[in-house]
């Protein structure tokens, strides 16, 4: 009997270690995650375990409940973890270059900058929350101050993207949501998103045919940060893969991550370079996976809006970002965050 219990008691201790045969990756349903959707589409074996997020809130919760080993988020969500102490031990290993973010305008508005926005209601959307404080508004700010603005110039209302969908379908005023003001009296006039839900937004796949064909991509994010020759002028390094240095310091966990990072990175290069029935057997694959992970948050991303997004050359992930491109980097999240995150943050591979 003894030795049936120290046996048990063994396993009970050792089973934790279990979970480490894969690297434990925190999500929110963001485009950071679509290639690692793919990844594992393609090798079953692959060492990783996706941990489904909803947001901000839920990154802290799960780091600090030992339950994740890496994060997938926008580059400046990650720095501004580890900026506040929420996540300090996080390092930059990984920078993906999109096209990304674009203010979404009616056509009737002839919206050209940020200045025609002047004094109007938006939306800034987030996956499942509203996005507020975190990688949606981080870059929305930004974009604004770039183009010589702030909040207060505006009427911001943040929400999650099937509620921000439902407000626009209706043209309905902003108000009628309780997660707006109560005097926005007025429907918004543009809404902040990510690809693929901006293509969605101005195709059938998300909108009635009658709203979608008014809309158009008033705004390109991207084209706004000017000063960066470390990547073309319509990109910037929205994507990252950050893993804790404790995991990064472990040898063999370090060896997960090396496996998981290349598949990655083999991976954004298939969707990048897709074409034809490939392009539609990706679309599946992610649209699959979001459905499959994130079902709790009601969240639909169509496989044709994915398609959609990748034939017309708007979502890309380029994976070859160099090393060489740290001092842009530093400058563009210090611009975005605020504050330059600490040196050891960086960690690129």
């Amino acid at each position: 009997m003894k030795k049936l219990l120290v046996l048990v008691l063994a396993f009970c201790v050792s089973s934790p270690a279990l979970a480490q045969d894969k690297l434990r990756v925190a999500a929110t349903p963001n485009p950071n995650l679509f290639p690692l959707l793919v990844a594992m589409k393609d090798d079953p074996s692959l060492p990783v375990e996706i941990v489904p997020i909803a947001d901000g809130a839920d990154i802290n919760r799960v780091f600090a409940n030992g339950k994740a080993d890496a994060l997938l988020s926008m580059t400046y969500t990650a720095a501004k973890k580890v900026i506040s102490g929420k996540v300090p031990d996080l390092r930059l290993v990984y920078v993906g270059l999109w096209k990304g973010f674009s203010e979404v305008t009616y056509k009737k508005d002839h919206i050209k900058s940020f200045a025609d926005l002047r004094g109007k209601g938006l939306i800034v959307a987030g996956p499942t929350g509203g996005g507020k404080n975190g990688g949606p508004d981080l870059i929305f700010q930004a974009a604004l101050k770039r183009s010589g603005m702030t909040l207060a110039d505006m009427k911001v209302c943040y929400l999650p993207v099937m509620d921000a969908v439902k407000l626009l379908k209706k043209r309905a005023k902003l108000n009628t949501d309780r997660h707006c003001d109560p005097s926005f009296d007025f429907p918004a006039s543009g809404i902040s998103l990510v690809e693929p839900a901006a293509t969605g937004m101005i195709m059938q796949g998300l909108m009635p045919l009658s709203v979608a064909k008014s809309m158009q991509r008033g705004i390109e994010f991207q084209p706004l940060f000017t000063g960066y020759t470390a990547w073309p002028r319509d990109e910037l390094p929205h994507g990252g893969l950050s893993v804790l240095g404790t995991v990064l310091d472990d040898p063999a966990k370090a060896g997960m991550v090396a496996t998981v990072l290349a598949a990655y990175k083999k991976a954004a290069e298939k969707i990048s370079r897709a074409r034809r029935f490939q392009v539609l057997r990706i679309s599946r694959t992610i649209s699959d996976g979001i459905t499959h992970y994130y079902h709790q948050y009601h969240l639909k991303l169509p496989a044709p809006v994915i398609l959609a997004s990748i034939v017309r050359r708007k979502l890309i992930f380029r994976s070859d970002a160099t090393v060489a491109m740290k001092d842009d980097l530093n400058r563009f999240l210090t611009e975005v965050v605020g504050t330059s995150p600490p040196p050891q943050f960086y960690a690129l591979q």
